[in-house]
């Protein structure tokens, strides 16, 4: 063994984004706008980015419970704790990135996050994909991942269907996170 082999990623499987088709935005979407806001270990946190439209159409909606948060940037937090966090939509697609990246959530009390995809989703993308035989098939396959490391994905815990055109799943870390299906 490698002298350095064991070390990677931890939990699950990762794979490159050449292996996933990403769910993109249709064209002429519009986009989602970045928001940034507190989250108090004292309350619930429940944040929202919507389209801009005339429906005010869910993108996502973020759920911090009350004590979820851990540390920021190696120091303790206490109940009385707040941090200003950042959620920025996938531009173009299906997905967000959260920070600050130094931010710990506790183990037994992480975010959760749900993406609402119906309205403004491009399935066309896995048209021509072997593993799909239709469109349907594919969004039928559609996890929200993670990024692991740089360029390598794995699908984030507990990521599943919640509703009709919605995913859900834990946000165990700040970091990149996005809508596909393995290719």
């Amino acid at each position: 063994m490698a002298a350095c082999e064991d070390l990677g990623p931890i939990g699950g499987t990762t794979v490159p984004t050449a292996d996933l088709v990403v769910l993109p935005l249709a064209g002429g979407a519009p986009a989602a706008s970045a928001a940034t806001f507190w989250v108090s270990n004292r309350t619930p946190v429940v944040r929202s980015l919507r389209h801009p439209d005339a429906f005010n159409t869910l993108y996502l909606e973020l759920r911090f419970p009350a004590g979820c948060l851990s540390s920021l940037n190696g120091q303790p937090l206490t109940v009385n704790d707040s941090v200003l966090v950042t959620v920025a939509p996938r531009a173009g697609g299906y997905g967000f990135t959260l920070s600050p990246s130094g931010l710990v959530f506790t183990l037994a009390s992480t975010p959760s996050v749900t993406l609402s995809y119906g309205r403004y989703a491009d399935p066309s993308v896995a048209d021509g994909v072997p593993t799909y035989p239709d469109r349907a098939s594919y969004l039928a396959a559609l996890e929200i991942w993670e990024e692991a490391t740089v360029d390598r994905w794995r699908v984030a815990r507990g990521s599943s269907a919640t509703g009709v055109d919605e995913l859900g799943a834990a946000v165990d870390a700040p970091g990149a996170f996005l809508v596909a299906a393995r290719r």
